[in-house]
């Protein structure tokens, strides 16, 4: 069995390797398909209809109008005071998907996204929250796992060293490398063939040495 350097690459290779396998056991959250619901609870779509009528009976025109395809949900507000009586300012906002629909230019920003400001018991506002602090949770574990396994690299110089210590981590180790770690240590043998091929072919230096030690002993 050869010897295999825990390179500083094989050492990236087996944590990226492991932070794949933490991805695929542990996927992360979609956000709610919930955008257009929020212009239906905060009565966006009722209002901009009503606002078209009064607009055109004042005006005598259009009112000038954007076709949005993102929502962006907005909540400002105080959490609950701490221990010491510290009260924390929340802020919260994301950005959700909508089918196309018009809404008034003053709206929209960058053209064809809403903004709307909600309360911080909005549902859909609650079932973003939700997501977002599940995926920052599983965000979090990843991270703990790739310091740690990146630690316990550390401690070993060589492939061979870590796979003993922990054989599963076999299933991170590129293929090449264990095939290598796996092949004849053939080192010995080679020695041994270069000895007798140097004695062989320098059997006449030996010689010359060994009458030029008994000549200088005389």
């Amino acid at each position: 069995m050869k010897t295999v350097r825990l390179s500083r690459a094989l050492k990236w290779d087996i944590s990226r390797a492991a932070e794949k396998k933490f991805e695929a056991a542990n996927p992360t959250k979609n956000y709610p398909d919930a955008g257009y619901e929020v212009l239906v609870n905060t009565k966006v779509i009722e209002k901009t209809e009503k606002t078209k009528t009064v607009w055109k009976e004042i005006w005598g025109a259009d009112m000038q109008l954007n076709q949005c395809t993102e929502v962006r949900l907005t909540a400002n507000w105080q959490a609950e005071p701490d221990e010491d009586g510290y009260q924390k300012d929340e802020y919260r906002s994301y950005t959700l998907s909508i089918p196309p629909v018009e809404l008034p230019h003053f709206m929209c920003s960058y053209g064809d996204v809403v903004k709307i400001d909600v309360g911080p018991t909005d549902p859909v506002l609650l079932k973003c929250m939700a997501v977002e602090d599940y995926n920052d949770k599983l965000h979090k574990q990843k991270r703990e796992q790739r310091l740690s396994v990146e630690g316990v690299m550390e401690r070993f110089s060589t492939l061979n060293q870590l796979m003993k210590a922990a054989p599963y981590i076999k299933d991170l180790v590129p293929q090449d490398k264990i095939t290598k770690m796996h092949e004849v240590d053939d080192r010995s043998g080679r020695r041994a063939a270069l000895a007798e091929i140097a004695d062989e072919e320098l059997q006449g230096l030996r010689e010359t040495l060994l009458e030029d030690s008994l000549l200088g002993d005389d």
